[in-house]
């Protein structure tokens, strides 16, 4: 909301303050309805009350009238708003003083995946982003290369994955939940010639 538009709702809500509480005193008896006549006509016979309150009165009948004209205007920048942010897919929005900005899904996952694919140990990861309030949550699928110390691994990716997306994005991702989904044999043969190569040297 802009602040013309706070100004103009405040001074909005002072009228109908005062208004209502006119009507409360006249309603227990506590002003005489002569008594708040006598004092509007006093003023409209003043000439500069008269064209003070007649110039309020002007502002206020363009400022309703472009509230009832610029409603549906508006109304439809948030809908393009709307639609642009659902082409551009699912994500965390931030928003300051100068705009807007969408950090989407995909992204996430390929800052993830970036931290994934410096592991020769993992030979194939499948990352889902989850946000729920911008609360972000990763699930990493991996398939490992047999030997590997399943818990040294899982906390290195956990809390690699949160600083780079963290330094990337200023996001905190309030999990990383990873899944061993299988766990792939070296072949004996490349052993053997692991071996073999070891006993030249």
């Amino acid at each position: 909301m802009k602040i013309i538009d706070k100004i103009i709702l405040n001074i909005y809500s002072l009228i109908i303050l005062i208004e209502s509480i006119i009507v409360i005193l006249l309603i227990f008896g506590w002003a005489k309805i002569e008594t708040i006549i006598y004092i509007i006509k006093d003023m409209l016979n003043n000439n500069v009350a008269y064209n003070i309150v007649f110039g309020i009165s002007v502002v206020f009948i363009i400022l309703s009238i472009k509230a009832m004209l610029f409603k549906n205007s508006r109304d439809k920048i948030d809908l393009v708003e709307t639609k642009r942010k659902d082409k551009m897919g699912e994500g965390v929005l931030i928003e300051n003083e100068d705009g807007k900005l969408l950090i989407s899904k995909e992204t996430i996952e390929r800052l993830a995946n970036s931290v994934v694919n410096n592991y020769d140990n993992i030979q194939d990861e499948r990352t889902k982003v989850i946000i729920d309030n911008n609360d972000i949550k990763i699930v990493v699928e991996l398939q490992i290369l047999q030997n590997t110390v399943i818990r040294d691994l899982n906390e290195n990716l956990q809390s690699r994955i949160k600083e780079v997306i963290k330094k990337a994005t200023e996001l905190d991702v309030n999990e990383v939940n990873i899944k061993i989904k299988n766990i792939i044999n070296i072949p004996q043969k490349a052993e053997e010639n692991d071996e073999y190569e070891y006993e030249d040297e």
